[in-house]
């Protein structure tokens, strides 16, 4: 970019400018291949995922707080930029809830959700952002249940809150695609470190959508064998 982000003092002006300068980055062949797979309904310009974790980067290095007070949901890639801003941030929990909750109020793709995967803040946080994660879980905001799923497999998968964290998947009822497709994509991070337990969940519910899809994203795992194959079909 021609602005020298780390510089900026993100008032409305600078603001303005870094969109038109954002517009000018967009790439029509990437929009098109972008709009295929991200359904939202912001505008998409065509930004890769790269140029905006660097925009990211270099906001963060000047003055990312007075960026978040002004940033807006003009277009897709403007999110996305706020997501990676945060990401960058050192925040207390309540600072990071805050951003947490603004950002994931413009939430309306999946790719907006999964952002969270690069909020490394959760780690300083565990036991207290469980509370939050729980209260994205309990929304009626099918896109903040999905987070709370994102929150969880990629934070939580750990021994201390294994457990916990394929409770609280397990009692989501979602008819939800999105939010069903997570709770297969944590089912299957955890497959690996507790195999019986995922069997056991998949069995209990063998008939709905989340136990089919789960199978169907370990089965195409890597190191699943097909030994751990056979019996998952079995299952269904």
């Amino acid at each position: 970019m021609l602005l020298d982000l780390k510089n900026l003092v993100w008032s409305k002006t600078d603001y303005q400018k870094f969109l038109v300068e954002l517009d000018s980055l967009s790439d029509e062949k990437y929009r098109a291949r972008a709009q295929k797979i991200v359904p939202t309904t912001y505008d998409l310009l065509g930004i890769s995922m790269g140029q905006l974790k660097e925009i990211g980067k270099e906001i963060s290095q000047g003055n990312p707080q007075e960026f978040l007070n002004v940033v807006g949901s003009e277009n897709y890639e403007v999110i996305i930029v706020e997501g990676f801003v945060i990401s960058n941030l050192k925040l207390s929990l309540l600072e990071f809830e805050t951003y947490c909750d603004a950002y994931l109020a413009k939430a309306n793709a999946w790719s907006i959700c999964d952002m969270v995967v690069h909020f490394k803040q959760v780690k300083k946080f565990l036991p207290e952002f469980l509370d939050k994660v729980k209260e994205y879980l309990q929304s009626d905001n099918f896109w903040l249940q999905r987070t709370g799923l994102v929150f969880l497999l990629k934070f939580y998968n750990i021994n201390e809150y294994r457990a916990e964290m394929l409770r609280l998947a397990s009692a989501i009822n979602s008819e939800e695609y999105y939010v069903q497709m997570a709770q297969a994509w944590l089912f299957s991070t955890a497959f690996p470190y507790d195999q019986e337990k995922i069997y056991q969940i998949i069995s209990e519910d063998s008939k709905s959508k989340v136990a089919k899809l789960t199978v169907r994203r370990i089965k195409s795992l890597r190191h699943t064998t097909e030994a751990e194959k056979d019996k998952l079909t079995s299952l269904l």
